[in-house]
């Protein structure tokens, strides 16, 4: 018998996408399957509910994104952020030199060269960063946080908190098991990358519930956090002031 797997708390299995290794073609093959999923479900979606409210209010932005995979966000915060007039400067930062230059490809593949100069890819730890206090304006992540456990998931807020002058947003996945489920059956249907058919549920049983994101907000000392719900099963956790 198939035993139904626990919510009741983050799950600690590691996903292929973890290893420090990765085939590149199973690598490319997965990260234009996770463009896809972010498109399909949501993912950018919740970005542009924590985001738009800024954008409209502001002229430029400079923004981090963490753990920037095929630098898919770089590209479309750039673009979104021109739809309201402002010029978003964007970089991306990701600790896997593959990936990163995979990021760098689809940058040049994918952005007009005003664009293009306006974002860049870099290889890092989230974790320590390396720029000074209050570097950039915003600091985003998107399923990134998952990856994380214990004591690293409130050290990557603060240091997220530390770099920003304006505030942060977590996009990341609940934790439920009609998520789980419609991912299991949505990437089989769709024929994606194996890498994605194997840790996309894992990834929501590495997600969260809105109590452990405000419990974990806490814990790194954020000024004013709100967790919101976005379908399909997405959470935004931001520190973004509602007015200037």
């Amino acid at each position: 018998m198939y035993d139904w797997p626990n919510f009741a708390t983050r799950a600690r299995i590691s996903e292929w996408m973890d290893a420090s290794h990765i085939p590149d073609e199973c690598l490319r093959a997965a990260l234009q399957d996770l463009r896809l999923t972010n498109r399909l479900l949501g993912g950018y979606a919740a970005t542009h509910a924590a985001l738009d409210p800024l954008f409209r209010r502001r002229d430029e932005l400079t923004m981090l994104d963490l753990g920037c995979g095929s630098g898919d966000y770089l590209i479309d915060l750039v673009r979104r952020g021109t739809q309201f007039g402002c010029t978003v400067r964007a970089i991306g930062i990701d600790a896997n030199p593959a990936t990163v230059g995979h990021a760098r490809a689809h940058l040049d593949a994918e952005l007009s060269p005003p664009f293009r100069s306006r974002t860049r890819a870099e290889i890092g730890d989230a974790l320590a960063l390396r720029y000074d206090a209050n570097a950039v304006d915003v600091t985003h992540a998107a399923l990134f946080l998952h990856h994380l456990h214990g004591p690293d998931v409130p050290a990557l807020l603060r240091e997220m908190n530390r770099v920003s002058r304006t505030g942060l947003v977590i996009n990341d996945l609940h934790r439920h098991p009609l998520a789980w489920a419609g991912f299991w059956a949505f990437s089989r249907l769709l024929r994606l990358a194996p890498m994605v058919q194997h840790d996309g549920p894992i990834s929501v049983r590495r997600g969260f519930r809105r109590r452990e994101l405000e419990e974990v907000a806490r814990d790194a000392t954020l000024a004013a956090p709100t967790v919101r719900w976005h379908w399909a099963f997405r959470w935004t956790l931001s520190t973004l002031p509602t007015q200037n």
